[in-house]
């Protein structure tokens, strides 16, 4: 398949996948979240890390404010945060020291973390994903740049209706360990 026309596939599937989720309301979507968090959190992969690379969402994304709050004291949580065209990794300290960046997004404004080697788990956010694994983000690449850099499993989170049978992917996309949705887990 040429390039040009995988990039016109996955806009339009980013498209599709954003409109399904402006049919729902927020406090549905918020519902929805918090089964897709409760799955993630009976996984043994959650369970056991100590060490947990996650997001902190933005509406339109499975809710993970509440796990980080919740689990805070047993885990520690890093957070990505956008700094030109990479994603770094920070602390999560709290919720007040956290500030909002450039696109929007409440970012953690703890020291940059390097050591990768010790994430136990990376909890990863996209617009789509499929059952073999693969995953489609918002198209900056941000993502596929930083989890070669993580040995750690990926795990995705998602709305049922993000996990299609196949989405558009590439070499330079990444494939996730797990997905996790509110009625289904994929696992390699």
């Amino acid at each position: 398949m040429k390039e040009t026309d995988l990039i016109e596939q996955k806009k339009t599937l980013r498209k599709k996948v954003a409109e399904k989720k402006q049919s729902y309301s927020e406090k549905e979507l918020q519902d929805l979240s918090e089964e897709v968090i409760s799955t993630l959190e009976l996984t043994e992969v959650f369970q056991n890390a100590k060490v947990v690379l996650a997001y902190y969402s933005m509406a339109d994304e499975v809710n993970t404010h509440e796990l980080i709050k919740k689990h805070r004291l047993q885990k520690q949580f890093l957070l990505p945060m956008v700094n030109n065209d990479e994603l770094i990794v920070k602390k999560y300290v709290s919720e007040k020291s956290m500030q909002t960046s450039g696109f929007g997004i409440k970012e953690p404004a703890g020291e940059t973390f390097l050591e990768y080697d010790k994430i136990d788990l990376v909890i990863v956010p996209g617009v789509a994903f499929d059952r073999t694994l693969n995953r489609m983000g918002r198209g900056k690449g941000f993502y596929d740049r930083l989890l070669p850099k993580i040995k750690a499993p990926k795990v995705a989170v998602c709305f049922d209706f993000q996990l299609m049978a196949e989405i558009p992917a590439n070499r330079g996309d990444i494939k996730m360990n797990m997905v996790v949705c509110q009625n289904e887990i994929i696992v390699e």
